[in-house]
């Protein structure tokens, strides 16, 4: 079943739908298009003057898909779970677009043997990278837009970018990791008050370090073409070709945080020499056809216990993504709910 490529999807709850002209003369910039920025802009699009600004060439975050030759990985994210109904509306809604499908039920173990845990691990159809495209459908998203600072306007916000041009807004919604947001703030001499400093400093995230590689044959791996080792330099191993999305035998592998953080520093060759011996496929592997990405900030240790976090004493700013009250693709996108809601209160008092 392809992907209907016609229109975002809609993830506005009937009853918080809001006229037009509501907020209509008040601008929001969105910083960071992957699951929580995106699911804020689909909130607010049709009330508000909105931008999304992502560094990065193109949506998702660590909704991630690359393709190798003919190879295609899922090198972020791998599959996205829902235990909340609000998500589970989202997923279902994508589930009828044909954009997301089951991969497996329960757990994954150290030889791929699964273990009921009473939920589906869904999959995009085309890649999880296409989840993000579905949802970016229809917004003003700017892509390669590095923000270098971001500074308090009069009563709203002034972002200045890396190309030297900037623009202004009447609330900033950061989703981007927290270190990244505090930088731009402390560059624009912003300060924020002592208790939102500590509360967005005491979280940490764990480093993840993805090889991707394309095979000269089959994995080995079993049904459903997915590995979670117990122990080792390997957190999670996935075959993409059963997963169903690459055409060809070609494998991802996320070290663990320990061993990722000691060999950062290395050069790419030697850490994928490393992950490759220690997941058996040194030899299966094609010269030429690997690849890495470092996620400097692959997932949150030390979570916030809210699922937003509205700045004091400030024009409207307010904080989310996957470290605010619960990680994965589904916090990212609860917390980019609360977030949409938080400014729609914000904006809403200043009138």
């Amino acid at each position: 079943m392809e992907p209907d490529p016609a229109g975002a999807l809609d993830v506005v709850p009937r009853g918080n739908r809001r006229s037009k002209s509501e907020m209509s003369r008040s601008r929001v910039a969105v910083i960071g298009a992957g699951m929580a920025g995106l699911i804020v802009a689909t909130r607010l699009a049709g009330s508000a003057d909105l931008v999304v600004l992502d560094k990065g060439r193109g949506v998702g975050g660590r909704l991630a898909t690359r393709r190798i030759g003919d190879a295609t990985f899922d090198h972020g994210a791998q599959f996205i779970t829902t235990h909340s109904l609000e998500f589970a509306e989202i997923i279902n809604g994508l589930v009828k677009k044909g954009v997301v499908a089951d991969w497996f039920h329960g757990q994954v173990g150290p030889n791929g043997a699964k273990s009921s845990d009473g939920h589906v691990r869904y999959r995009g159809v085309v890649s999880m990278n296409a989840i993000a495209k579905t949802l970016a459908s229809g917004l003003d998203i700017r892509t390669s837009s590095q923000i270098t600072s971001i500074e308090q306007n009069g009563s709203g916000w002034k972002l200045q970018l890396s190309d030297e041009t900037s623009l202004t807004a009447d609330a900033v919604v950061s989703t981007a990791p927290v270190p990244q947001a505090l930088a731009l703030l402390e560059a624009g001499k912003t300060e924020l008050s002592p208790a939102d400093t500590i509360a967005l400093g005491t979280i940490e995230y764990e480093p993840c370090i993805a090889v991707m590689a394309v095979l000269d044959g089959p994995s080995g791996i079993a049904a459903p073409g997915a590995i979670a080792p117990s122990e080792g330099p390997i957190d999670w191993i996935a075959d993409n070709q059963m997963k169903g999305i690459s055409p060809v035998s070609a494998v991802t592998i996320h070290a663990s945080a320990d061993f990722s953080r000691a060999a950062w520093d290395l050069a790419d060759d030697a850490i994928a020499d490393k992950l490759l011996t220690a997941a058996g496929l040194i030899d299966r592997s094609v010269k030429g056809s690997v690849q890495l990405q470092r996620w400097r900030y692959a997932r949150p240790s030390v979570i916030h216990p809210d699922r937003c976090l509205v700045a004091e004493h400030l024009p409207p700013l307010v904080f989310a993504g996957d470290a605010f009250g619960g990680a994965k693709v589904e916090g990212a996108a609860l917390s980019g709910i609360a977030a949409s809601d938080a400014v729609h209160e914000l904006l809403n008092a200043q009138r």
